[in-house]
């Protein structure tokens, strides 16, 4: 299964990505006018083609037109196939939703709303932790100054024991009487966090909720409900476009997109998939998800999706044309980019980091190409399934290419689509205070098991297993057994324990090298050339002539154990307990620190615990979750968790608690005399392009 993107401007062959693509997300990033939002409509008309469902914000009306056929001799004109556009519109559903409006089908959110009641726990104070945060953002608290943190923790502390006791909040003004009102059991914490006038500001402010335009959001129309989103009883493939113009300000679209990922989330963590599911794109996401310190209500839950959505299935589109504005530990996840036109400097500048670390080797070609696209002309880089760039011209879309205004929706609906969803507001309201029976599991155990392997992704036991699936363990030991056998579950233990851990064969784990779960690797930064720029200065010879010159150059990876530990520290005649991070050579042992342009792996220690620099001291140097067989030459570890923890409690006097497989990349550098025989090898980190020294070992 693949999607058709268009063709490649030298020879003209098709361009396809496959569909398992979207497990590590797509990101189409250029300058105004490049073409970014006519990229990302052909993905969703590939995915229609793919019978892949889609959840679309729309923030501009500029994605409402994939409801409208395009003009048939422009599409033949411009070499796309007649038989996209037929296949298209006989399989999608498009169903534009404008929140606060009726102008298209109206949508409605319920943010106090509490997880499914199978959700497991830690998930479940997870989506509760997004519900108050994302309320008392939009209730104009700044989350970062003390009056926040503060009305967000009372939220939360009276959400959480709702939940707790079973109850429900039916509305803006149950929770404002609430909050004034609190349960008795709860008061006492409640005072601790907030002033005692506090209480009767939040509650105001929720009561504005209540009254005139803003109650629309919470009261008009069907509610979010992503089972409705994917529902397919009609025969169609869901594109369901949230139409987010009709809200009055962005405050309330920051808002109603937090509550959508909430429940997106929530819906995930019940339906994992092996496969590519659904697909969630957003067309301009720099509002939604800015760096630090910047904290809009949607942003905790989208940089969750980010970094867990590829476990279950569901695939990440996102446009924007700044890069710099978007948290970097979200880009970090994508692994597919599209680059169209970027004409200045500081455009350019800003994504050489990006193209570097996916495609260190052609990093200068790219950006030496990007200001010379033109309008709907991209740079592909995917290396998990293209070895090179590729330079391709997007295809010309089926669909109509408008942006809609309010007043153009109601020809986009038809009177069959909206009886579709008025059944979905029938039911909504027969169950408006009834708690729903959680639904009975449809498939074998041993499907259910697969499928929560493979979103777990790690080594699980067999208790764990049955308590997140709520069966007996004894039937999951059954089923195990039988999955062992055709080979799609392996088992194993990690050493000194007798527990065995249970995991898909595809992952490739290795619990006697204590890799039982995703490895987290850091990213390519230093193109080679760089690399080979910053060793020439060392080579020998002067300005006029080198003596030596680079004959090799390889990339691969250090293994290095990260170690949380603790130690004691001293204040006059006061003990305190310190949690703190060393990093140490999976190899040989020694402990690592950053200087400004080296990494020393120390074979003797003579700096005091306190004064060592690590890798977290670095902000360029992030981690990205990575399955051991999606690494190229997965290193050897020579020393394994019980002897680095002896060391690390000889060497410092910590107390090691947890340690995880870090994948540090380096430039294998040969060097060779131009006259003599001798010969030598110098090594960089890929990721900062520091020299290493010391006492470590490549393979």
């Amino acid at each position: 299964m693949s999607l058709f993107l268009g063709k490649e401007m030298v020879n003209e062959s098709p361009v396809e990505l496959p569909v398992k693509a979207f497990h590590r997300h797509l990101m189409a990033l250029g300058a105004s006018g490049s073409g970014k939002t006519v990229l990302c409509k052909c993905v969703m008309e590939e995915a229609v083609r793919n019978d892949i469902p889609m959840i679309i914000v729309d923030p501009q009306g500029d994605i409402a037109s994939l409801a409208l056929k395009g003009n048939r001799e422009e599409i033949e004109k411009h070499g796309t196939p007649l038989a996209i556009q037929e296949e298209f519109f006989e399989k999608a559903r498009v169903a534009i939703f404008t929140p606060a409006s009726s102008k298209g089908i109206p949508i409605s959110v319920n943010p106090l709303k509490f997880p499914p009641e199978d959700t497991p726990r830690e998930e479940s104070i997870l989506a509760l932790d997004m519900t108050a945060t994302s309320l008392t953002s939009f209730l104009g608290y700044d989350l970062n100054s003390d009056a926040g943190k503060g009305a967000k923790a009372y939220l939360f502390t009276i959400i959480e024991h709702l939940w707790r006791e079973g109850q429900i909040i039916k509305d803006m003004g149950h929770m404002a009487d609430i909050v004034l009102r609190p349960p008795a059991k709860i008061t006492g914490v409640l005072y601790d966090l907030v002033t005692k006038k506090e209480p009767q500001e939040i509650a105001r402010k929720l009561r504005f909720l209540t009254v005139g335009t803003p109650s629309l959001m919470f009261q008009m129309g069907v509610q979010i409900d992503i089972d409705m989103f994917m529902d397919r009883s009609d025969g169609k493939v869901p594109v369901n476009i949230i139409y987010m113009n009709t809200l009055s300000s962005a405050n309330d679209k920051q808002f109603f997109l937090a509550t959508l990922l909430r429940e997106l989330y929530c819906w995930m963590l019940k339906n994992p998939s092996e496969d590519v599911q659904l697909l969630f794109y957003v067309d301009e996401i720099a509002p939604y998800i800015p760096p630090y310190p910047r904290n809009p209500p949607p942003k905790e839950a989208y940089a969750l999706l980010f970094k867990q959505a590829r476990k279950y299935g569901i695939g990440l589109v996102a446009a924007t044309q700044n890069v710099t504005d978007i948290d970097y530990k979200a880009l970090a996840q994508v692994n597919t980019w599209c680059l169209g036109r970027m004409m200045t400097k500081q455009d350019i500048a800003r994504v050489q980091k990006i193209i570097q670390s996916i495609d260190p080797m052609r990093a200068d070609m790219v950006l030496q190409r990007l200001p010379s696209l033109q309008t709907g002309e991209f740079l592909m880089l995917s290396p998990d399934y293209y070895d090179n760039v590729v330079d391709f011209k997007v295809r010309w879309l089926v669909t109509n290419h408008l942006t809609l205004d309010e007043k153009d929706l109601q020809q986009c609906l038809s009177p069959e689509l909206k009886m579709f969803f008025e059944k979905y507001l029938l039911q909504q309201k027969e169950v408006a205070e009834k708690p729903v029976a959680p639904s009975l599991p449809s498939e074998p155990l041993e499907e259910r098991i697969r499928l929560f392997l493979n979103s777990a992704r790690q080594g699980v036991s067999a208790d764990s297993i049955a308590g997140n699936l709520k069966v007996d363990v004894e039937d999951v030991e059954e089923a195990l057994n039988e999955l062992v056998k055709t080979r799609i579950v392996e088992k194993g233990r990690v050493k000194d324990s007798p527990e065995n851990l249970y995991w898909l064969s595809k992952f490739g784990f290795k619990p006697s090298k204590s890799i039982i779960g995703e490895v987290l690797t850091i990213p390519v930064r230093i193109t080679q050339v760089e690399a080979s720029k910053r060793v020439k200065s060392m080579l020998e010879g002067g300005l006029f002539g080198k003596k030596e010159e680079i004959y090799e150059a390889e990339l691969s990876h250090i293994p290095i154990w990260r170690v949380s530990a603790t130690r004691e520290t001293k204040r006059l005649f006061f003990k305190k307990k310190k949690f703190d991070t060393y990093y140490m050579s999976a190899q040989t042992g020694a402990i690592i620190s950053l200087e400004k342009k080296e990494i020393i792996f120390h074979k003797l220690m003579t700096k005091r615990v306190e004064k060592l620099k690590d890798l977290d001291d670095d902000d360029d140097i992030t981690f990205i979750p990575k399955l051991p067989g999606e690494v190229e030459r997965f290193p050897r570890i020579g020393m394994e968790i019980d002897k680095i923890y002896r060391k690390l409690q000889l060497t410092l006097g910590v107390k090691p608690v947890s340690a995880e497989i870090i994948l540090l990349p380096v430039w294998t550098l040969k060097v060779r005399h131009k006259k003599k025989l001798t010969k030598r090898t110098i090594f960089i980190d890929a990721a900062t392009g520091r020299i290493l020294s010391g006492h470590f070992r490549m393979r």
